[in-house]
């Protein structure tokens, strides 16, 4: 008994034997996925594609069984989109998109993400012409690297690339950090600060309100709703808020206090839940200009703060930058937000955490990438303090 136990033991640890000579060059399993990346049973090709010799693919292929082969480009084969799958609401109907809106909803994101995700989808699968199933990873980088150089209409690179890592990581389960080392990474792209330094300077801002008001006078349709129109630039300015909500804000959302209004404001965010409620502090020439908002409509107390269209407010602003002769920003409306955070940066030397607080932004990151670029002169004058340097005090304010 003892023998035998002793004998099981000696077995158990008997080493392994090592293997010996090279790795393989090419695995099946490698063939096999090149076979399904680039749809070809070519040695020529394949051998291209994989940096190894022609007579080791031709080897390697006579490993596979024919089915398993012809089942891969079965699978090719159905990996277009049929022409119904092409529209937008076919695309949804596809089971694995079905499986994929749910997971998405299932996050409780909000219903704006969702549809801004599938929709990013699909037009990536139009483009490519290729069903969501058969998507890979490395198709996608590298259409991402075509996208990041040229322009697709209706594909935005940094919107794309969200959509994509979105639908590999949620509906296949890999990992973030593959996704990123093939270069499907969640950073912010350079888009999204390349209008950072954009603003209205003071002298083109009172010209603006000039050309506004004499715009609004020779409207018969708008001028009973001048004070409404002249009120609008000041509260952009003043609060960040962007034109959408602002022309979505309403009186009943307004607190009245003795020295200070404050107004709740729904805006949306770029995060993945969406829009949230902002309170925004109203003080000084804003008050006013809103006091007479108001008073030039009998001072209602509910409805909307600006009953104005925004195609109309847009078409009108374009109207006084060229009345003003100010060149036209390529955002006309949101230019204001722009400028309200270079503004409120450079009056509080550069507090990144008192502008996100006050004027409406959850992450100071967001705000130093996509608004509020330090100016060069800001950086020259924080330069010369800390060597010691006399420099020359500016008494910069936060003003209309």
């Amino acid at each position: 008994m003892t023998y035998q136990v002793f004998q099981t033991q000696i077995l158990l640890e008997k080493p392994r034997e090592k293997r010996v000579g090279r790795p393989e060059a090419l695995t099946k399993e490698q063939l096999l996925q090149a076979i399904r990346l680039y749809g070809t049973v070519s040695p020529t090709e394949l051998s291209k594609r994989l940096n190894v010799s022609r007579q080791t693919v031709h080897r390697k292929l006579k490993l596979i069984p024919k089915e398993t082969i012809d089942r891969i480009l079965e699978e090719i084969a159905e990996s277009e989109l049929k022409p119904y799958q092409m529209t937008y609401e076919g695309f949804l109907k596809i089971p694995e998109i079905e499986k994929f809106k749910k997971i998405l909803e299932r996050r409780q994101i909000s219903k704006y993400y969702k549809n801004h995700i599938l929709r990013r989808l699909w037009r990536l699968c139009i483009y490519l012409n290729r069903h969501p199933r058969n998507l890979t990873i490395e198709e996608c980088a590298d259409f991402l690297l075509i996208l990041k150089q040229k322009k697709v209409k209706n594909l935005n690179y940094y919107f794309t690339k969200q959509a994509i890592r979105s639908w590999f990581q949620n509906f296949h389960g890999i990992n973030g950090e593959i996704l990123t080392s093939k270069g499907i990474d969640g950073s912010l792209s350079y888009e999204l600060g390349k209008r950072a330094h954009d603003r209205l300077t003071q002298k083109q801002r009172h010209a603006f309100i000039r050309a506004l008001k004499e715009i609004i006078e020779n409207d018969p349709d708008e001028k009973p709703f001048i004070e409404v129109w002249l009120s609008l630039p000041y509260f952009l300015y003043y609060t960040a808020t962007r034109i959408k909500a602002s022309l979505n804000a309403y009186i009943e959302n307004i607190e009245k206090l003795e020295d200070r209004w404050i107004i709740t404001v729904i805006d949306k965010g770029r995060h993945k839940n969406g829009r949230k409620k902002w309170r925004k502090i109203i003080v000084g020439e804003l008050k006013e200009k809103l006091e007479k908002n108001l008073e030039s409509r009998g001072n209602p107390k509910q409805g909307k703060l600006f009953p104005l269209n925004y195609k109309k407010v847009r078409r009108i602003f374009i109207k006084a930058y060229k009345k003003a002769n100010i060149p036209i920003p390529k955002q006309p409306c949101h230019i204001w937000r722009h400028t309200s955070a270079q503004d409120f940066l450079e009056a509080t030397d550069w507090n990144y955490e008192l502008c996100a607080q006050l004027l409406g932004w959850e992450d100071p990151r967001i705000l130093r990438k996509c608004y509020g670029a330090m100016s060069e002169k800001a950086k020259e004058k924080a330069l010369k303090k800390a060597m010691g340097l006399p420099i020359e005090e500016s008494n910069k304010q936060f003003k209309f």
